[in-house]
C-alpha cells in the first residue's frame, strides 16, 4: 500500500471515531429510577404558629379589655386564703411579675364576709355560698339554711348545655369540691360523698386527690365497681389516663390518697390540671364552667407552714395565669378569684407576735380538736411552727416577715379579684360570699340564680 492510500485509511478511521463519540454524547440518558419524581403541585408551606403574647403585655392591658357576652366562667378558690396570704407570698418569694402575683393585676377587687348562719365558716358553708348562692350551715354540702338541696354552678352549667369541671389539690371528697358536685348533710361522711359523686354528680370531670376514700368505698361496697359502668363513669388514678381520656361519659380522677404537696412529682401540678381542664371544656361551643381549687392551701395553713404555703400560693397563681390568658384571648370568659374562708390568721410578724403574746393563754393555743398535733396540753401553734421549721432547715422562721396566729379557721374577711364580662360588680368592699355565688350563676345564665333574699337564706 502506497503512502496516499495509507493516509486515506487513517483519516477514515479517525472520522468514524469522531462520529461514534458525538453520537454517544447526544444519546438521551436512561432515567434514574431512584431519583425523586418531579412535583406536580406547588409545595405547601408549613403552618406558622401564632406568636404568644408576653404575659407582661397581657397584664398591662387587663384594665382596658373590651368583652363579649359571658359564655364561660372560671372560678378560682384558694381554700383558706385570707387577705394576708398574697402579700406574705410577695414578701417571701419576691412575687412573679414586677414583685406581684398575677392575681393582683386583675382590675376589680372587693372584700368579702364569709360568715355562715352559725358565725365562723368552714369549707362546707363557704363552698356552698360560692357554689349555690345561698348562705348555709357548717358541715352541710349544697343545702340551704333549711337543709334543702339547692342548685349548684355545675348543675346550672349542664342545664344550659354547657360543660362543667372541678379540679383541686385537695381530696375531691373534701368539702369545697363536694359543694360543686353533690348535696349532703355531713361533710365528714366522705364515703357517702364519693358514692354520690358516682351516682348523682353531673360534672364532666372531677380531678384531684381522694384515692384512699374511693378505695375504701369500693372495698366496703363492691357494687360500686359496677355502678361506675352503669353511670358511664371512668375512674382513673394516674395523670396519663386523664390525658388519654376519650371524652365518653364522666371522668373521676383521684391521683393521690388525699391532698398533695407542691414539690411532689407523683401527680400533676395545679397549672397542668388547669391547662388540661380548659382544653377539655372549651370543645363545647356553648361554653363551660370550671372550678379550680387550691385546696392544699388550707392544709398547710392548719400546719402553720409558711414556706409550703408560699409554694402552693405560687402554683395557684400560675393556674390563675392560665385562665387569665385564656380570658384575654377569647373575651367571653369571666375570671373570679376568691376564698371560702380564712385559715391561720396570718399577720405581719410584729403584729402577730404581739397578738400571740397577748392571747397565748387562751384555748386557741392549747391542744384541742382534730387540728392539734399532740394530745398533751401544749401550745399547738408553737408545736406546728417547730415542725414546719424542721422541714425547712435553711429558713430562719424568726426572720420571716409574716406569721400565723392560729392553727384554725377564722372569721376574717377575704378578698375577691375579677376580670371579664361584668367583673366590675365585684368592686365592692362589703360583699358576702353568697353574693359572689349569685353573680357567678347570673353571669353564666343571664337569669336569676341562688337566694332571692338579701341575707342569702331564702
Amino acid at each position: 500500500m502506497n503512502f496516499k492510500k495509507l493516509l486515506k485509511v487513517i483519516f477514515a478511521a479517525m472520522l468514524a471515531g469522531i462520529m461514534i463519540f458525538a453520537a454517544a454524547c447526544t444519546t438521551t440518558p436512561t432515567p434514574d429510577v431512584t431519583a425523586a419524581p418531579e412535583a406536580t403541585e406547588a409545595p405547601t408551606e408549613e403552618p406558622t404558629e401564632e406568636p404568644v403574647t408576653p404575659m407582661e403585655e397581657i397584664l398591662a392591658a387587663l384594665a382596658s379589655t373590651e368583652f363579649k357576652d359571658c359564655k364561660n366562667v372560671i372560678l378560682y378558690i384558694g381554700d383558706g386564703m385570707g387577705q394576708n396570704h398574697v402579700p406574705a407570698t410577695d414578701a417571701i418569694t419576691g412575687g412573679r411579675y414586677d414583685g406581684k402575683l398575677v392575681i393582683e393585676y386583675l382590675p376589680y377587687t372587693g372584700i368579702v364576709n364569709t360568715t355562715c348562719t352559725e358565725g365562723e365558716p368552714d369549707s362546707a358553708s363557704g363552698g356552698t355560698a360560692l357554689a349555690c348562692g345561698y348562705k348555709g350551715k357548717r358541715k352541710q354540702i349544697g343545702l340551704n339554711n333549711k337543709g334543702e338541696e339547692v342548685m349548684n354552678m355545675t348543675e346550672l352549667a349542664k342545664s344550659l348545655g354547657k360543660s362543667a369541671g372541678i379540679i383541686t389539690t385537695e381530696s375531691i371528697v373534701d368539702a369545697t369540691p363536694a359543694t360543686f358536685s353533690v348535696h349532703a348533710k355531713n361533710r365528714n361522711d366522705e364515703s357517702n360523698i364519693a358514692a354520690l359523686q358516682i351516682d348523682t354528680s353531673v360534672a364532666d370531670f372531677i380531678m384531684g386527690g381522694g384515692k384512699a376514700m374511693y378505695d375504701l368505698l369500693m372495698e366496703n361496697d363492691p357494687s360500686y365497681a359496677q355502678k361506675l359502668t352503669d353511670n358511664n363513669v371512668t375512674w382513673v388514678t394516674k395523670w396519663e389516663d386523664v390525658l388519654s381520656f376519650n371524652g365518653e361519659g364522666r371522668l373521676i380522677a383521684t391521683m393521690t390518697d388525699d391532698y398533695w404537696f407542691e414539690d411532689a412529682d407523683t401527680h400533676p401540678s395545679l397549672p397542668e390540671m388547669t391547662e388540661q381542664a380548659i382544653k377539655m371544656l372549651s370543645k363545647n361551643d356553648k361554653g363551660f364552667f370550671l372550678i379550680v381549687e387550691g385546696g392544699a392551701l388550707d392544709e398547710v395553713a392548719h400546719n402553720c407552714d409558711m414556706m409550703e404555703l408560699t409554694r402552693h400560693m405560687t402554683s395557684f397563681d400560675q393556674a390563675v395565669e392560665i385562665g387569665v390568658r385564656y380570658a384575654y384571648e377569647n373575651k367571653d370568659t369571666l375570671i373570679v378569684v376568691t376564698a371560702d374562708h380564712e385559715t391561720g390568721g396570718i399577720l405581719p410578724k410584729e403584729e402577730a407576735d404581739a397578738y400571740i403574746k397577748k392571747n397565748e393563754k387562751t384555748n386557741q393555743y392549747i391542744a384541742q380538736e382534730e387540728w392539734c398535733l399532740t394530745n398533751a396540753k401544749l401550745h399547738c401553734l408553737y408545736e406546728a411552727e417547730k415542725i414546719a421549721q424542721s422541714k425547712n432547715p435553711d429558713v430562719d422562721w424568726d426572720t420571716l416577715p409574716y406569721r400565723f396566729t392560729t392553727i384554725a379557721h377564722t372569721s376574717n374577711k377575704v378578698n375577691v379579684w375579677a376580670y371579664g364580662p361584668g367583673a366590675e360588680k365585684m368592686q365592692n368592699e362589703k360583699l358576702k360570699s353568697f353574693e359572689i355565688g349569685k353573680f357567678l350563676g347570673e353571669s353564666l345564665s343571664g337569669a336569676e340564680f341562688g337566694s332571692t333574699d338579701k341575707n342569702g337564706v331564702k
